[in-house]
């Protein structure tokens, strides 16, 4: 039988596994209707912002409620592991959620409300409106860097101690020690370029790992133990 500690870890597990899947599901859709600029010129821009304001901050708000449950329940996943490494994964993992965050609401938040707001009649106020849009570009751009390097960096602290788990959790962390320290070479040689299409992709390639974690948490559960 299983004793309290047990049974309260194997709760933890079947939440966090659960939550993992369908949180992953969720935040691709979110990135796959995630709103982007085609337009090259300036007062182009501004209109095509405008138009998609609703959509941007409809979607912006959906991802940072996504981000907040994921440091909710890593937050859990250190708790139920109770191990240093990965209560410091979880400690980066939250810091991160917090760069991601306030990327979101930059370009979800800020950057439309920026648009809606704007009097743009002159050259000069295209010229005041070009170098705030450019400040809140770059803004996103350092927090967006940083949340994803420190989240790659959590997943490798998470990886580190699944490796000396059983078989099953020790391909995932293997599999984790992999996607963490490529993808963070790649991120830190400039070649992955975190726009629209270079985050897509990354939060595909996390959650792919985040569901693989899942399912071995909902496996371990599934094991009796008398």
């Amino acid at each position: 039988m299983l004793n309290e500690n047990e049974q309260r870890t194997h709760s933890y597990y079947r939440l966090i596994g659960w939550s993992l899947i369908a949180l992953s599901i969720l935040a691709n859709a979110g990135m796959a209707h995630h709103p982007y600029i085609s337009a090259s010129q300036p007062e182009a821009q501004i209109e095509q912002m405008a138009q998609i304001a609703g959509l941007t901050m409809h979607v912006h708000g959906l991802l940072i409620l996504v981000v907040l449950i994921y440091v909710w329940l890593f937050t859990l996943y250190g708790a139920a592991k109770n191990t240093p490494i990965v209560w410091l994964g979880s400690g980066l993992f939250a810091a991160g959620g917090l760069a991601m965050a306030g990327a979101a609401l930059i370009s979800g938040f800020l950057a439309p409300a920026m648009v809606l707001g704007a009097e743009i009649n002159t050259a000069e106020q295209l010229t005041i409106f070009e170098f705030q849009s450019r400040l809140l570009m770059q803004s996103n751009k350092v927090l967006a860097n940083a949340g994803t390097s420190v989240w790659l960096c959590a997943v490798i602290c998470w990886s580190g101690n699944l490796v000396r788990d059983n078989k099953l959790f020790r391909w995932v962390g293997l599999a984790g020690l992999l996607i963490g320290t490529i993808s963070l070479f790649i991120i830190a040689t400039g070649k992955w370029h975190l726009n629209v299409k270079g985050m897509s992709l990354f939060v595909l390639v996390i959650t792919i790992w985040f569901c693989a974690l899942g399912c071995c948490l909902l496996w371990s559960t599934s094991i009796k133990k008398f």
